[in-house]
């Protein structure tokens, strides 16, 4: 154990800096020249390490590119690090939020969640071998570049590589720092009304507007959150309207959900159903 402490307090200078360049590309999901470039980097750190290492690269259209890289082989199932490239924020976050080092803190866009991680999955790596401790098991490495969004491509990688692997490591942060030893189930749906449109100075007692009525499920669909227990219901995005003196016709929402449990998900489908 003191040797790898050792290991990595000599390379806390290079860690770091590496840390701020992945920081300093930003990579939103769907961005997809956001998303070649972290990759490319990861890309391009994990050769270094190793050129016997496989690297994969999987385009998936609108979104970006997945990386796989798989390292140490053997005839044993392999362990799998988990994660992701992508964020949530848009480009030109990093303006309001430079990346820099104040005092004992590290910040920057999407440093967090998981830039950081994604360096120290990378880290792992060049530790086994420059100390030639050449794990039992194989490593597969998945990083895919649409989690933030709910992994509209990325999820049959995750499953595909997950029935291969001995076990999984999900190398996402949690919020206290600890081990993240499990994940909330998550959900999305959209809420559509339909109302009457009318011109909104003659008759607009003749319309009935279908953003009103949105607005009034907000409300219901908010009284379904239960945060004590993890759940949470949230309205995110709203559409409606065609013009500014007309009466909506049509409105929708985009409702995400956070749950912990079966019975939870239950609870809030059955309350949105019958909104």
């Amino acid at each position: 154990m003191k040797r790898l402490l050792d290991y990595f307090q000599a390379r806390r200078a290079s860690i770091l800096d590496s840390i701020y360049k992945i920081v300093e590309i930003e990579s939103p999901s769907r961005d997809l020249a956001g998303s070649r470039a972290v990759v490319g980097f990861i890309e391009q750190q994990a050769q270094l390490i190793s050129s016997d290492f496989e690297i994969e690269k999987i385009f998936a259209e609108d979104y970006g590119e997945h990386l796989i890289i798989r390292a140490f082989p053997s005839n044993e199932k392999p362990i799998l690090l988990l994660g992701h490239t992508d964020t949530v924020h848009p480009i030109g976050a990093k303006l309001k939020n430079p990346t820099r080092i104040e005092g004992v803190k590290f910040y920057g866009v999407g440093i967090f969640d998981m830039k950081a991680n994604c360096v120290l999955i990378l880290e792992i790596l060049k530790a086994f071998a420059e100390l030639n401790l050449k794990p039992k098991n194989p490593i597969t490495i998945l990083l895919s570049c649409d989690e933030e969004i709910g992994s509209p491509t990325g999820r049959d990688l995750v499953e595909r590589e997950a029935k291969l692997a001995e076990f999984c490591l999900v190398c996402e942060p949690s919020a206290n720092g600890k081990v993240k030893t499990g994940r909330k189930g998550t959900a999305n749906y959209w809420l559509k009304a339909h109302g009457v449109p009318a011109h909104a100075g003659l008759e607009p007692e003749k319309g009935a507007s279908a953003i009103l009525e949105i607005a009034r499920q907000i409300e219901r669909l908010h009284a379904l959150n239960n945060s004590e227990i993890g759940t949470t219901v949230n309205v995110c995005l709203i559409n409606g309207g065609t013009a500014s003196n007309v009466i909506p016709e049509n409105a929708d929402c985009s409702i995400d959900v956070r749950f912990t449990s079966i019975s939870e998900a239950t609870r809030i489908e059955s309350g949105i159903k019958n909104l």
